[in-house]
């Protein structure tokens, strides 16, 4: 498979890693009402989970493939660290809305991005209410309502959060690459201690 096509793929398994994450955040508001904060924690380690497995299976495979005898004899160049290539692209796109965040925070644009970011980055979503809850509203009835926090009153915290995030795509395709195609049997290492 071609180098490029390789990369565009990358961003197919972003918008996989959306669903999923779009699919196990259904479950999250109702579920952190009740519970709180441990629901963050469970929650978010399933959809940032769930991400890191779409990313690690298919740089793992595209690594195995790629040093093949038949791959190398056509391209004779290392290839080693083309994972971070691969992961660029979702990074890349996270890190757009990282900074539209930070413009929104800082009030550059009116727009307050923050609902928008847990939107766009459904897999991040529960780790956020961590550092950045929605606030409970009660009303007249006693009806609940969930509202997210402003952009422009996110802690620093919360935000340097939201900024290291993205690097979990690019450390993610960039190990299981490596892993890939350096043929490493993780298996056998995890349960057997073997060197190869």
């Amino acid at each position: 498979m071609k180098k490029s096509k390789l990369i565009l793929k990358s961003l197919l398994f972003l918008f996989l890693s959306w669903l999923a994450g779009f699919f196990i955040s259904t479950f999250f508001p109702m579920c952190y009402q009740r519970f709180g904060l441990p629901m963050c924690f469970l929650f978010g380690f399933c959809t940032l989970g769930a991400a890191v497995c779409i990313f690690a299976d298919f740089s793992n495979k595209a690594g195995a493939r790629m040093n093949t005898r038949s791959y190398r004899e056509e391209n004779p160049a290392n290839e080693e660290n083309f994972g971070l290539w691969i992961g660029a692209l979702p990074t890349g796109i996270n890190y757009v809305y990282v900074i539209l965040l930070w413009l929104s925070k800082f009030g550059v644009i009116k727009t307050d991005f923050y609902p928008w970011f847990k939107t766009l980055t459904f897999y991040f979503m529960p780790l956020s209410y961590i550092v950045a809850p929605n606030e409970i509203n009660y009303d007249a009835s006693g009806a609940v309502s969930s509202q997210s926090v402003p952009a422009p009153e996110l802690s620093i915290w919360a935000m340097l959060l939201f900024t290291v995030l993205p690097l979990v795509f690019l450390l993610t395709c960039w190990i299981a690459f490596r892993i890939g195609y350096n043929h490493i049997d993780v298996k056998a290492k995890i349960l057997y201690g073997q060197k190869n």
